[in-house]
């Protein structure tokens, strides 16, 4: 018996889909069901499989069907298994790291993975919600089982109709690299966010511009690394209004190695978000011991309350001051934040999550 990794909505390019795919598939075992470089369906094993792989199709239809992650319905499925001497009653699995059931096979065990369900609760495009609204049940009502990757979305998709008992929670994990930061370089601070809706920066901007006026002695760079969208007029007419407009950046993207590096050279990290299905940047800072200052919402309470400072997503900067004055003032909440951040991320390591995904694949197949 075989098991698929189902990587066909995967569109290339940095995404926090994209993130998940390279730190989760190859610790799990299967073929991967995947786009090759011609655009056409390919099963790649375990051990040839690179996430370099994946491409833009040349076809005009396939990369529209990518770029609405619709790839499943441009490939022949069931002649891809031929070819490689298999049926559908061959495949004891399939993984989706993705909220994406291969519809052609409902009689196969499948099991999907929900990332939050952010286009239908704070949307970005019409396109999304109608999607997540009309077309995503048909993935849910296949699925055999649902991965939430928290307790808020577990909660959200059994609002959206997931019976409760085919929900199972596995936080994301992260592989702890390096050792902690071990005093803070500079009074800056990093998110790392689109610009879109559900990460409220218009409101983190206006916090900032507060922090200016009650915290004068500030003299850090806010620095917001993430993709350019309609809202970045707004944004950028938001700074302009600042006392100290240069005290904000905004950098479209970064490598990993400059990513990395400008987190370790700043005293926090902070993410204004109003709805986040689990927020890994948090994660990402904690591992790297860099404390965070986060929006009060459910994801965030859910798994930071103890190894974070929180503040109301429409702060009018008096919470964010109180903070920032404690993190500059010396060393001691930032050691301790650092120390309790870098334990939770220990904690939550990316083996425990391959783990508890390969279990409930054992789950669904009957082995």
């Amino acid at each position: 018996m075989t098991t698929l990794i189902n990587l066909l909505p995967w569109q290339p390019g940095h995404s926090g889909f994209g993130s998940y795919v390279k730190r989760v598939v190859p610790g799990l075992p299967g073929l991967c069901l995947q786009l090759d470089v011609e655009g056409r369906g390919a099963l790649v094993p375990p051990e040839l499989w690179s996430p370099d792989m994946v491409a833009w199709a040349p076809s005009r239809r396939m990369r529209v069907l990518q770029r609405y992650s619709l790839g499943q319905h441009g490939v022949d499925l069931s002649g891809l298994l031929r070819r490689h001497q298999l049926t559908p009653e061959d495949l004891s699995g399939v993984y989706s790291p993705f909220f994406d059931a291969l519809l052609c096979w409902p009689k196969v065990p499948q099991l999907i993975t929900c990332h939050d369900l952010t286009p239908l609760r704070q949307s970005n495009s019409r396109k999304a919600w109608l999607r997540y609204r009309y077309w995503m049940p048909h993935h849910v009502r296949c699925a055999s089982r649902l991965i939430a990757i928290s307790g808020t979305v577990a909660d959200q998709l059994v609002e959206f109709g997931a019976p409760a008992s085919d929900v199972v929670v596995v936080p994301n994990g992260i592989e702890v690299i390096r050792q902690p930061v071990a005093a803070p370089m500079s009074e800056d601070l990093l998110v790392l966010a689109r610009h879109d809706a559900n990460k409220n920066l218009p409101a983190l901007l206006r916090a900032i511009k507060g922090v200016q006026k009650h915290l004068p002695e500030w003299k850090g760079i806010l620095r917001i690394v993430g993709r350019f969208s309609r809202q970045t007029h707004q944004l950028e007419q938001l700074v302009r209004q600042l006392a100290r407009p240069h005290q904000v950046q905004f950098i479209p993207s970064l490598t990993n190695t400059e990513l990395v590096g400008q987190l370790r050279r700043s005293l926090a990290l902070v993410s204004a978000s109003t709805e986040e299905g689990f927020d890994y940047p948090v994660l990402e800072a904690k591992a790297e011991g860099i404390p965070t200052l986060l929006s009060d919402i459910p994801v965030h309470d859910e798994f930071h309350r103890e190894s974070s400072l929180f503040f109301p997503i429409n702060d009018d900067g008096r919470v964010l001051s109180a903070h920032l004055r404690n993190l500059c003032s010396g060393d001691e909440t930032w050691r301790q934040l650092s120390a309790l951040g870098f334990e939770l991320a220990q904690s939550m390591n990316l083996k425990k999550q391959q783990e508890a995904i390969q279990f409930e694949l054992s789950v669904i197949s009957g082995s």
